[in-house]
């Protein structure tokens, strides 16, 4: 075979393996690490440098070159070694299943790299795999060369056969992944015993190619099926995360009692308030402090448990009659509002509604809440303190004139 044309095998079965590939080999998202499919990417970069190293070993030959043919050789035989090492990484994690034959595969090949590495060097200087022609240049193979290759279908071939035994046991996509490999594996067993015999054919690049197709055919559309399951695993987990938090959050930032903010809520509002008024960026709103009148006096004199139903219903008064507005219990008998909105602007009516309906209920002895309302005033207020202080400040002056009332 003219050797130009053996290096254009080469590079069309590169070609041929990108065009394939290309969705497996473009850099993948770094969080979604499936290790079988890392493997394969591994193991088809390490087929991508065998292409080359034969292509250019059939140019430089034709070319005559002999000392670049005899560096690209050695590079031909320790490639070819890197390549059966990430198959035997693949096939392990691809069935992932931890037995016998995975761990007898493991060994072969770490063992199998070591040796043609060593086969290599000693190459260099006692020639046991090959060695090119002083005067023709013309290349001659030894029995290392025999011994690599017979490794290689003695391990293609059991792995075919015992793919082939075990997936008649099995079902579904277990069986469908062994049947993968039993083909990959029969594949390259013909085309090696057939580079064995003829050492100037490509047979080898050839029957990596059928191997790769075969497994892009069969492996990819089950890689992207277990890839979706495993992100739709990690979707219902964060899912079930951000459900978790979520809970997590509303029992941390509710009041037990009355089922609304609480104060860890209300200091974390206050914050935020207080950042928009540095800024510049706070819009209009306004802080009513409210205060239940005669709690104590219900503790001490009927319990607790009234109390407690006391607290509910005047929280259930306040959050009626400012239905838009986040409501907070910052302490025992303290209700804080916040007015944005609709409420803010018919802060004014809402008001004197409340207040009629406090006063009424002052001479029936049902719910008293007194309130103070104050607006923000970005040309006097520099934080939300000065804003709850002046309606703190306007709730007790309505404590008092509730009082009078009786």
């Amino acid at each position: 075979m003219n050797k130009m044309s053996y290096a254009s095998i080469g590079v069309i079965a590169l070609f041929v393996l990108i065009i394939i590939n290309f969705d497996v080999l473009k850099i993948s998202n770094k969080k979604e690490k499936f290790p079988a499919h890392i493997s394969y990417r591994n193991f088809l970069f390490s087929i991508m440098a065998y292409y080359l190293i034969d292509s250019f070993w059939g140019f430089f030959y034709d070319l005559g070159i002999t000392f670049l043919s005899y560096i690209v050789t050695a590079l031909y035989f320790v490639i070819m070694a890197f390549s059966v090492f990430f198959w035997t990484r693949y096939v392990i994690n691809y069935l992932n299943e931890k037995n016998t034959f995975s761990r007898i595969l493991h060994y072969v090949g770490i063992v199998f790299i070591l040796f043609e590495i060593t086969v290599i060097v000693v190459n260099i200087f006692i020639p046991i795999a090959f060695w090119f022609d002083a005067e023709d240049g013309s290349y001659h193979v030894y029995c290392a060369r025999y011994i690599n290759l017979t490794i290689q279908i003695v391990m293609y071939f059991i792995t075919a056969v015992y793919m082939l035994i075990i997936s008649k046991k099995n079902t579904g996509n277990k069986k469908h992944r062994q049947r993968t490999i039993c083909f990959f594996s029969f594949a390259m067993t013909i085309f090696i015993v057939g580079q064995a015999q003829h050492p100037f054919l490509p047979l080898y690049s050839v029957g990596l190619m059928i191997g790769t197709c075969l497994l892009h055919t069969f492996v990819l559309a089950d890689e992207k099926e277990e890839r979706h399951h495993e992100i739709e695993k990690l979707q219902k987990k964060e899912l079930q995360q951000e459900k978790e938090l979520s809970s997590a959050r509303h029992m941390a930032y509710t009041d037990p009692l009355t089922g609304v903010k609480n104060k860890l809520a209300y200091l974390e509002a206050e914050t935020k308030y207080n950042k928009r008024i540095s800024e510049g960026t706070m819009d209009n709103f306004g802080v009513i402090v409210f205060d239940l009148n005669g709690l104590k006096i219900i503790n001490d004199t009927k319990g607790h448990d009234e109390g407690d139903k006391y607290i509910k219903t005047a929280s259930n008064l306040i959050c009626k009659s400012f239905k838009h507005s986040p409501v907070y219990r910052i302490g025992g008998d303290e209700f804080v509002a916040f007015l944005e909105g609709e409420d803010y602007k018919n802060s004014k009516t809402i008001l004197n509604e409340f207040n009629r309906v406090m006063e009424e209920n002052q001479l029936a002895g049902k719910v008293v809440i007194s309130c103070g309302y104050e607006k923000f005033n970005p040309d006097v207020d520099s934080n939300f303190i000065n804003i709850f202080e002046r309606a703190d400040k306007k709730m007790y002056e309505h404590k008092t004139i509730l009082k009078s009332m009786v």
